[in-house]
């Protein structure tokens, strides 16, 4: 019977990877391997009053590189190749912090249209969202969601939205859509 077990479950290791611990990196380091393809901030085509979108070293949660956006808010609902099914990776993890300002956000389209939002400090826009702390981080803070819990399944995440509203600036890092609901520790670029 044992050994029957020890099989069946080989099998599915082989059979299921996905369902022991995948990942997707939406960003970490700007590496090629991460779906940004290593020039992530190019992926942000539209930018309200004026927003850009930088890669910078001097801000950083983890590694060695953080992406900047200055308000009001740069965004993509169509990120090219990007089609990723939450259902297959339900937890996402995020770092962010905030310079100044009252509010921050991210916001993600599914299948091309804008509907999810996580925000702390003040919500500015008024659009629906999860306030995930009443503060600004002003600090790196960390988060861990499930995204099927928040939003519901059956959708593809196409495209980002980094929106700082005010202030000076906000900072993203360490974005990784996971499969297992403990969050990866360490995210290693292949090139």
């Amino acid at each position: 019977m044992k050994l029957l077990l020890s099989v069946i479950v080989i099998s599915l290791l082989i059979v299921c990877p996905l369902a022991f611990g995948a990942s997707v990196v939406l960003f970490n380091e700007d590496a090629a391997s991460e779906e940004g393809g290593g020039d992530f901030a190019a992926f942000f085509t539209s930018h309200d009053a004026g927003s850009t979108v930088e890669i910078t070293t001097s801000e950083k949660y983890a590694g060695s590189v953080s992406a900047v956006a200055t308000p009001s808010q740069s965004y993509n609902n169509v990120f090219e190749g990007w089609e990723i099914p939450i259902d297959d990776y339900p937890y996402l993890t995020f770092a962010w912090k905030k310079d100044g300002g009252t509010g921050i956000m991210i916001q993600f389209a599914h299948d091309a249209a804008w509907a999810f939002r996580y925000f702390s400090g003040e919500n500015v826009t008024g659009w629906e969202g999860i306030q995930l702390d009443e503060n600004i981080p002003e600090d790196w803070m960390v988060y861990t969601r499930n995204l099927i819990d928040d939003f519901g399944g059956g959708w593809n995440l196409t495209g980002i939205a980094l929106t700082p509203w005010n202030g000076t600036a906000g900072f993203y890092d360490f974005m990784v859509l996971h499969s297992d609901p403990e969050p990866p520790t360490a995210v290693e670029p292949d090139d």
